[in-house]
């Protein structure tokens, strides 16, 4: 693609006034798109490390609060990148038949490098926001490293096994870029895991863990959430209605959110085959940029001969009269005039016909390597190859060609049909990832579910938790829609067809993380306080520590705006969303708010802790 480009400027340079020379087709889109993926690569890594670092700084005013977990977490994430290059390597090397197959895309990149430096810091603040506590309450340094790691540990244990457990998930799927994503992406963070609980706690242990305990939870920051938390437990049942009203509307519009299949859209302005695309546009129809071909088998028949001549040009008169179909060319009409458009007798006439004889256009559409049995006819559609408009020509075609080889006494009855080109592979592409989308979001709910039902072990509170993360990623999905469709108009066509898969995994297994942390410390501190004042405790403690993990982990897919693609600007900002309303109103509003109803209800659901303390008492009476 490089080297088109550069012959077709060196050409451009010395071109007569008026000429314009541009390169365009499937290729050159898609290796325009290969090098802006790689350019947005570069962009995010650069920016996600600079947005945690400045997160850090302006949330922590510490210098050690920055050292310890950006240095932790690039350790794991550099050991991760390292790991997952030798495994595609080890695969690519076994072949085709290698087992398990491993693979690598630059789009998994740019989620392993933002998910290890959200996450895995996410990972290291809540280790380290418990060992300043513990620290703050009289423990010794060494003895707060190990209380913290086995207070938090498990948390974290559980907090990573729901996202791991979720991207795995994805193995399941059909297409490729989904099906390797996952296990690479859970195996980043399983990495950063490991370091989070090993490097991160012996840091913790040196000189620095002294001035990590410097500073503490400001008088305001306590106050804040204590604040929210009255309120939330005053009135539950209302806060969660007002809620939910709020809500349902935009996750109601999540639900039919249309997503965009049109790879062309996401190229950057400056790439060379859109340009050259642009200008074909200018004189030529859309389809030009990739047109249909189709390949016709009959056992038996010739299509050089005059008997299969006849036939070509009866399959080519019906694909004409399609709707969407501009041109078809075929050993019929090789130049795709439509049939009775030109006449005999005049020169292009003459000429169309001597194109159709000549050797050339023989060896063009008939193949001799199947004694004639297969011929290839070139559809030339109206629409753009991208477009949904062409994905529904080319559905017409397909029954077109049903309908010829289910005919009472067809010609083409013993005939196979087969498809190939930008349009057809796009049509593929929508059905397959319509099932995997509908697979992975089962799947992934089911796999999330049972992580978080092993820790918790309350069925209800484990439903409800996953509720509101499916909730907040159709409310995302919505919401994202209309901000989107309000910058670039009613014309909009919607989210990049990948956008609600990774969106809905990350949401539902990510953001489970903050509802594991705030759980696990209210049921911890329901043992000692009661119910109700377990829950004001509990967000009253985490409510600092979540909201700052939040703000980074949003800042960290907020730097995929860095890059260069539309549609990784697109799913920054929609994860970046999806995270801040997880953080500021899932988090902080509905889980507290239904576990208060619970509490002032039946306590035994919220809190089986405090059921068997009723029963002691009454034994005891």
């Amino acid at each position: 693609m490089k080297e088109a480009v550069r012959l077709v400027d060196d050409a451009q340079a010395v071109a007569p006034p008026g000429l314009e020379i541009g390169v365009t087709g499937a290729a050159a889109i898609g290796g325009d798109l290969l090098g802006a993926m790689a350019q947005s690569l570069r962009n995010t890594e650069v920016t996600t490390i600079v947005a945690v670092a400045i997160a850090l700084a302006l949330i922590y005013r510490s210098l050690w609060l920055v050292v310890v977990p950006l240095g932790a977490i690039a350790i794991a994430t550099l050991a991760s990148i390292d790991l997952l290059a030798i495994l595609a390597e080890w695969s690519r090397h076994r072949g085709e038949d290698a087992w398990p197959e491993f693979r690598v895309y630059s789009t998994t990149q740019i989620f392993i490098i933002v998910l290890m430096f959200g996450a895995g810091t996410d990972f290291c603040l809540f280790l380290i926001a418990r060992y300043r506590e513990l620290r703050g309450e009289g423990m010794s340094q060494r003895d707060g490293v190990i209380a913290s790691v086995d207070r938090v540990g498990p948390a974290l244990t559980a907090s990573a096994g729901t996202t791991i457990a979720g991207l795995m998930m994805m193995v399941f799927s059909q297409f490729g870029k989904f099906t390797f994503s996952g296990p690479a992406i859970a195996i980043s963070l399983a990495i950063g895991l490991v370091v989070c609980l090993t490097l991160a706690p012996a840091l913790l242990a040196t000189p620095i863990g002294r001035q990590v305990t410097a500073n503490k939870q400001s008088v305001a920051g306590a106050w804040f959430w204590t604040a929210i938390a009255d309120r939330i437990l005053a009135r539950p049942g209302l806060v969660l209605a007002l809620s939910l009203a709020v809500a349902t509307p935009l996750a109601w519009y999540g639900i039919d959110a249309p997503v965009t299949y049109d790879i062309f859209s996401e190229l950057p302005p400056n790439a060379a085959s859109k340009r050259g695309t642009q200008l074909l546009l200018q004189h030529l129809p859309p389809g030009e940029i990739g047109p249909l071909t189709v390949l016709a088998r009959l056992p038996g028949q010739d299509f050089a001969s005059d008997e299969g001549r006849l036939k070509i040009a009866e399959l080519s008169k019906r694909l004409h009269d399609l709707a969407g179909v501009d041109k078809v060319r075929s050993l019929y009409r090789p130049t795709g005039q439509a049939p009775g458009a030109v006449s005999l007798f005049s020169r292009s006439g003459l000429m169309s016909l001597a194109v159709a004889g000549s050797p050339l256009a023989e060896e063009t559409f008939v193949s001799k390597a199947t004694g004639g049995e297969v011929t290839r006819i070139t559809v030339v559609l109206a629409d753009g190859p991208f477009s949904p408009q062409a994905v529904a020509t080319a559905d017409r075609i397909e029954h077109t060609l049903n309908d010829l080889r289910s005919e009472p006494g067809a010609a083409w009855k013993e005939a196979t049909f087969e498809m190939l080109g930008v349009t057809s592979g796009i049509r593929d592409l929508q059905r397959v990832t319509l099932v995997d989308r509908q697979r992975i979001q089962i799947l992934v709910t089911l796999a999330v579910f049972a992580v978080i039902l092993i820790l918790l072990r309350r069925p209800v509170v484990c439903l409800y938790l996953i509720a509101t993360v499916v909730l907040n990623y159709l409310v995302t999905l919505g919401l994202v829609y209309l901000i989107l469709e309000l910058i670039h108009g009613p014309g909009y066509p919607g989210l990049d067809w990948k956008a609600p898969i990774f969106l809905f995994v990350i949401l539902v297994a990510v953001g489970q993380d903050y509802n594991i942390f705030l759980t696990t410390r209210i049921f911890e501190e329901q043992q000692r306080l009661g119910p109700l004042a377990g829950i004001h405790r509990g967000l009253v403690q985490t409510g600092g520590i979540i909201t700052s993990c939040g703000i980074i982990m949003a800042a960290t897919f907020g730097s995929m705006i860095s890059g260069s693609l539309p549609e990784m600007a697109e799913m920054g900002m929609a994860l970046a969303l999806g995270i801040l309303l997880d953080t500021f109103v899932v988090r902080t509003i509905l889980v507290p708010a239904f576990l208060a109803m619970l509490a002032k209800r039946d306590y035994t659901i919220a809190c089986p802790q405090m059921s068997q303390m009723a029963a002691d008492d009454k034994e005891k009476g």
